[in-house]
């Protein structure tokens, strides 16, 4: 295959994945909607997914996973050249993503 060239289902031979123009491209041609739409649609979803989650809610997609923000505590890391100098990592807070059942399947081959 050439550098470029796209597999099946649009997605690189080369397992590079699917990025925002590729997952537009798919949902236009599977749908029969203007790429310019799904893309506007995509953008809102993305934009809604991300707002809902940095306020502290959560999102579940039946069947897909949810995202939400979880609580990192302050910890406290080594540096494996100086082991006996502590690094002290701060409390964080992480956008987090899990998996579906029905979507861990699918991805397990189950």
């Amino acid at each position: 295959m050439v550098r470029g060239e796209v597999a099946w289902q649009g997605f690189p031979k080369t397992g590079g994945g699917m990025n925002k123009g590729g997952l537009v491209a798919e949902v236009a041609k599977r749908t029969g909607v203007s790429k310019a739409e799904v893309a506007r649609v995509v953008d809102a979803s993305i934009d809604v997914v991300r707002e809902t989650v940095v306020s502290g809610e959560r999102v579940t997609l039946a069947d897909f996973g949810t995202f939400e923000r979880k609580h990192r505590n302050e910890r406290i890391a080594r540096n494996p050249r100086k082991p006996d100098v502590p690094i002290v990592v701060p409390a964080r807070d992480l956008p987090s993503f899990t998996a579906g059942k029905e979507f861990r399947a699918q991805v397990l081959g189950e």
